[in-house]
């Protein structure tokens, strides 16, 4: 290490550490590489109701604490940071397993939990509709989702994941245990009596955070451009990715039939307003660790339509998009416009009482906290 490295890690702000103290007798240590904030800001704040990972991560440290661990949490991008000797258990999401790894005993348990699918997969995916981008338009967009290199899921001894079978396939290479704990909801919502099934058919959702490209906001956007019968709605921020908000400002700002209506509190009257207009949400994403957005529409009564990538079930309710690609997306928005009222109205029933049986608050923590015993029944 040269002599400015050394001054800049002595001069660099240390990062958050939250300890959490065991329920019961000591069993040792459970380093947790994930977000810190939410021990200091609460689960329950309008933040925290943006994405299902606060609650997740509150919830999976104590899992662990009443099992009788300690829990060292860090954030996934704290790279100073290193388990004590006596950890039992490492659970970390992207990068910091490979790094912990040749300083772990050689008896903690190594978990990979997979938010997302593999990275290999993941920025191939992006990649490769960035491509299609160029070749649809004459133009190369930035990536924005592409992650770095990991051997998280090679160095694990288990792997924990919050999709589907897609999800799974991607980490089958690597010969460990994954064990599915199924996604959670930030938010839920009662069911919406009274829509109007017959107007609202005709009306789609698109619903994403950052990344555009890799979540098929364009493919939504090329569809529904040519689709003038139809209305999209999206919501989402578009305009901090300056190229692609560039590329779309037609669509996005000029079309009559596609509405932005830019970042949304799922909470808000404005989105419940959306869910009673809107039979759908269409999401043709090319790769997920499970579909959050997809999962909060379900939950205020939307029929889901999306790519296999999604990382959703969509069970005999939703409409599957056969591929990554304008013509398969229209043809998905379609396929739903044309059942009568009375069958979409089935349709978000079924959507909404499967989300409601699968992917809640209370649901994960049970299925966390029997993973979480199984992986150290035997420490």
């Amino acid at each position: 290490m040269s002599l400015t490295q050394k001054i800049r890690k002595v001069l660099k702000k240390p990062r958050r550490v939250i300890t959490l103290k065991p329920e019961g007798r000591n069993r040792g240590v459970v380093a947790l590489s994930y977000i810190t904030w939410p021990f200091v800001d609460g689960i329950d704040i309008p933040k925290a109701m943006g994405h299902t990972n606060p609650f997740e991560c509150v919830t999976m440290a104590e899992s662990f604490r009443k099992e009788g661990f300690e829990v060292q949490v860090v954030d996934h991008d704290n790279f100073d940071y290193e388990p004590p000797a006596n950890c039992r258990v490492a659970v970390d999401i992207h990068s910091n397993l490979e790094r912990w790894h040749p300083h772990l005993p050689a008896d903690c348990v190594r978990v990979l939990h997979a938010t997302g699918s593999h990275w290999l997969g993941w920025n191939h995916a992006e990649l490769t509709r960035l491509c299609a981008i160029r070749d649809r338009k004459g133009i190369a967009l930035v990536p924005r989702r592409n992650v770095p290199p990991s051997r998280g899921s090679e160095v694990a001894n288990q792997i924990s994941i919050l999709g589907n079978q897609y999800t799974i396939d991607s980490f089958k290479f690597a010969g460990k245990p994954i064990t599915r704990v199924p996604l959670s909801s930030a938010v839920e919502h009662p069911w919406l009596e009274g829509r109007d099934f017959e107007q609202s058919r005709r009306r789609f959702l698109w619903l994403g955070s950052y990344g555009m490209v890799h979540k098929g906001l364009d493919l939504a956007l090329d569809a529904f451009a040519d689709m003038p019968d139809l209305e999209l709605t999206v919501c989402g921020r578009p305009e901090k990715e300056d190229d692609f908000y560039r590329l779309y400002h037609r669509e996005l700002r000029e079309l009559p039939n596609i509405r932005h209506a830019g970042w949304m509190d799922m909470t808000s009257p404005a989105f419940v307003e959306i869910a009673r207009t809107h039979a759908s949400i269409i999401y043709p994403s090319s790769a997920e660790g499970g579909a959050g957005s997809v999962l909060h529409a379900m939950h205020a009564g939307m029929v889901p339509i999306t790519t296999w990538e999604s990382s959703v079930d969509l069970g005999d309710f939703g409409v599957p998009i056969a591929r990554g690609d304008v013509e398969s997306v229209k043809a998905a928005a379609r396929a739903l416009a044309s059942l009568s009222p009375a069958e979409v109205a089935q349709r978000a029933r079924a959507s909404y009482d499967h989300v409601r049986s699968a992917h809640t608050r209370p649901l994960f923590a049970t299925n966390y906290r029997a993973f979480a015993h199984k992986i150290t029944a035997a420490l």
